[in-house]
C-alpha cells in the first residue's frame, strides 16, 4: 500500500508541474463548423433508403460468410465416407427394450 501512495504522489506531482496550455479554439473555428453543417443536405432520408442500405450491407455480410464456409468445406468435398453409425443405430436397436 505504501508503494502505491508513493507512486501516486510522484505522478500527482508530475501532473502539477505540466504547464497550462491554451485551450481556446482557433480564430474562425465556429464559422468553419457552421459552414460545414450548412453544406450538408437538409432533406431527410426516407426509411426505405435506410432499410435498403442495411439490407445490402447484410447481404454482403451473409455472402462473405457463405464464401468463408465454402472455403472451409472445399477440402472435404470429395470425401465420400458415410457418417459413423453411432448413437442413431444404438437408440434404434435399444428402443424396443424400453
Amino acid at each position: 500500500m505504501s508503494s502505491f501512495d508513493s507512486k501516486w504522489k510522484t505522478c500527482a506531482g508530475r501532473a502539477r508541474e505540466v504547464p497550462e496550455r491554451d485551450t481556446t479554439a482557433p480564430f474562425g473555428f465556429a464559422t468553419r463548423v457552421l459552414a460545414a453543417a450548412a453544406a450538408q443536405p437538409t432533406e431527410p432520408v426516407s426509411l426505405e433508403v435506410v432499410w435498403q442500405r442495411l439490407t445490402f450491407r447484410s447481404l454482403g455480410l451473409v455472402g462473405a460468410v457463405l464464401v468463408l464456409c465454402a472455403v472451409f468445406e472445399l477440402p472435404h468435398w470429395q470425401d465420400r465416407r458415410p457418417f459413423e453409425p453411432g448413437v442413431e443405430n444404438t437408440v434404434a436397436q435399444l428402443v424396443w427394450t424400453l
